[in-house]
C-alpha cells in the first residue's frame, strides 16, 4: 500500500473515531432523555403548556368579546356559531376582532390556533370556478389603540398617527388593518390584484412591519411590492380553503430562541403542512410599555365578496414555573419541548444566547439578525452531514486507487509490447 493510501485510511479511522466519540457524548448527557432505542424524548418535559383563555375566542362569543375583545367594522357576533367578519354580497365591507390588553396579553413562548371558513356560494360545485375577495390577516402586533380611537375628523387621525409612531389608524388595506401596523401580518388574498402575481388565488403572504413610517403593505401587488420584512415569497393555497372547509392557521413563537414556526391545516384534522419556519433569531415586537403583544383577526370584501367565519381562537402559553427564561437552562428545557413536542431540533448554544438575550436587551433590530441562516441542527442532522462527508471521501479514495491501479497496468502492457 503506497504512503498516500495509508494516509487517507488513517484520516478516514480517525474521522469515525471522532464521529463515534462525539455520539457517545451526546447519548450518555442526555441518557434520560431518550428512549431505548435513542430516538424519542423519553422523560415529560419540564416546560408545560396552559391554555390563555383571555386571548382565547370561543362561543358563547359575546362573553368574551364584552371582556377581552374588541370589535371595529360590521362582523356579525352569532354567540354560539361564529364571527362573521365580512358576509358575501355585501360590497366594501370590513370586520376586525383584537384582543383588548384586559387580562393577559403578555405572551413570550406561545402558540395561536386560528380556526376559520372562507367561501361565497356553498350552492355551487366545488369545481366551479368562481371570483371572490378580498381575504382575511392574522396579526400579532404591539398596536391595538386604532380600533378603540376616534378617528372621525382630520384631528384626531392625526393626533393619533403622532402618538403612535405613523400608524394610519383611518386605513383598512389590509384586510380590515392599516397596512402599516407593526408586527407579524399573515395575509390569506383570494383575489389577484396584479396582473404580475403569477400565483393564482388563494395564497399567502407573510411579513414582519417595524417602523410604521416606512413599513407597508401592498395590496396592489398583493403584498409584492411590501416594504416591511418579507419572510418568504408568496406561498401558494389550496383551493379547498375557499370552499367552505374548515381550516386552522397555527403559529408557534418562541421569544426565548427567537424561534417562528407557521402551519396550516386544510383538513382541521391534526394534518399540519408547514408554511414557514426561522429556528432562531426572529423577534416579534410587542408593546415598550406594556410588554404585550395583541391578536387580531380581520378581513374584508372589495368589488367581490365573500363570507369569512371564525370559529375559535385558541392561544396557549409555554412556561416552566419558577425559572427565569433569561437562563440557559431555561433555554435547553424549551428546545427539548419544541423537539417533544413538535418534533423540532434547535440548535442554540451559549454563544448565540448570550447574543440573542443581548440583542433582545438593547432593543433588537430585526435586519441585524435577518441574515442570518436557518438551520435544521441537533445530533442527527449533525451526525448525518459527517456521514455523508466520510462516505464522499471514501468513494474519493476508491476512484483514486482504481484508477491509478488501472493506469499502473496500462504502463505495464505498454512496456511489455516494446519489450516483445
Amino acid at each position: 500500500m503506497k504512503a498516500w493510501e495509508k494516509q487517507v485510511h488513517g484520516a478516514i479511522i480517525l474521522l469515525v473515531f471522532l464521529i463515534f466519540q462525539l455520539a457517545g457524548r451526546y447519548l450518555k448527557q442526555h441518557e434520560g432523555d431518550l428512549d431505548s432505542n435513542g430516538l424519542l424524548p423519553r422523560r415529560v418535559p419540564r416546560v408545560q403548556r396552559y391554555h390563555n383563555s383571555d386571548a382565547s375566542l370561543c362561543a358563547p362569543f359575546l362573553d368574551k368579546i364584552n371582556e377581552y375583545w374588541i370589535t371595529k367594522g360590521e362582523p356579525q357576533i352569532r354567540n354560539y356559531e361564529d364571527i362573521r367578519l365580512t358576509s358575501r354580497g355585501r360590497v366594501g365591507q370590513y370586520g376586525v376582532v383584537m384582543s383588548n390588553g384586559v387580562g393577559d396579553n403578555t405572551v413570550d413562548d406561545f402558540e395561536i390556533e386560528v380556526t376559520f371558513k372562507i367561501y361565497n356560494d356553498r350552492s355551487k360545485p366545488k369545481n366551479t370556478q368562481q371570483l371572490i375577495g378580498d381575504g382575511m390577516a392574522i396579526v400579532i402586533s404591539p398596536e391595538k389603540d386604532f380600533m378603540s380611537h376616534n378617528m372621525l375628523s382630520s384631528y384626531a387621525r392625526k393626533q393619533y398617527e403622532h402618538n403612535s409612531g405613523g400608524i394610519l389608524g383611518n386605513d383598512r388595506t389590509m384586510m380590515g388593518f392599516p397596512k402599516n401596523l407593526p408586527g407579524l401580518a399573515i395575509v390569506v388574498d383570494t383575489y389577484r390584484n396584479s396582473k404580475k402575481t403569477k400565483l393564482q388565488p388563494p395564497f399567502l403572504s407573510l411579513m414582519l412591519n417595524i417602523d410604521p413610517e416606512q413599513h407597508h403593505y401592498s395590496p396592489e401587488t398583493d403584498g409584492e411590492e411590501s416594504t416591511g420584512y418579507s419572510l418568504k415569497p408568496l406561498t401558494k393555497l389550496k383551493k379547498s380553503l375557499v370552499t367552505g372547509a374548515v381550516t386552522k392557521l397555527r403559529i408557534i413563537y418562541l421569544e426565548s430562541i427567537g424561534f417562528l414556526k407557521i402551519d396550516m391545516d386544510y383538513s382541521s384534522n391534526g394534518n399540519w403542512i408547514e408554511i414557514y419556519q426561522k429556528d432562531s433569531g426572529l423577534f416579534l415586537p410587542k408593546n415598550m410599555k406594556t410588554g404585550q403583544r395583541f391578536i387580531g383577526v380581520g378581513a374584508s370584501t372589495g368589488e367581490l365578496t365573500e363570507t369569512v367565519e371564525i370559529k375559535r381562537v385558541d392561544t396557549y402559553e409555554f412556561h416552566w414555573e419558577g425559572h427565569d427564561e433569561d437562563n440557559y437552562d431555561y433555554v435547553e428545557e424549551m428546545k427539548f419541548f419544541l423537539a417533544h413536542e413538535y418534533g423540532e431540533y434547535v440548535n442554540l448554544g451559549h454563544d448565540d444566547f448570550a447574543n440573542w438575550k443581548m440583542a433582545r436587551a438593547e432593543g433588537l433590530e430585526f435586519d441585524s439578525l435577518a441574515s442570518q441562516q436557518d438551520q435544521k441542527s441537533g445530533y442527527f442532522f449533525f451526525l448525518f452531514k459527517w456521514c455523508i462527508i466520510l462516505f464522499s471521501i471514501y468513494m474519493l479514495s476508491v476512484y483514486v486507487r482504481v484508477s491509478l491501479r488501472r493506469l499502473k497496468m496500462v504502463k505495464q502492457k505498454h512496456k511489455h509490447g516494446l519489450l516483445g
